[in-house]
């Protein structure tokens, strides 16, 4: 394995790292994770097939992340909707 090839090897096993995290909605380790991934997959790569393949496992586990942070920030969003319309209805309560 070339020193380029091991180097995509580490970002795949960050990312797969990141997809545990994600997982388990564990963002701070995510972001930590992606900052250590980040050089690695800025820098240039071998085109031969294994790095091709090698790249194509991180971009699918990357479309993975991405759908759950999806989820995540759509929970999110929807939850913080319910709690304004509480509070909303509260304070129209009282002022009544």
């Amino acid at each position: 394995m070339t020193a380029v090839n091991n180097v995509l090897e580490q970002a795949l096993l960050l990312t797969r790292r990141m997809l545990a995290a994600a997982r388990v909605q564990a963002w701070d380790e995510l972001i930590a994770l992606e900052s250590e991934r980040a050089p690695l997959l800025h820098r240039r790569h071998a085109t031969d097939a294994v790095a091709h393949a090698q790249l194509g496992e991180v971009l699918a586990y990357d479309r993975e992340l991405q759908a759950l942070a999806g989820h995540a920030r759509d929970a999110i969003a929807e939850q913080w909707q319910l709690e304004n319309g509480r509070v909303r209805a509260i304070a129209a309560y009282v002022q009544s």
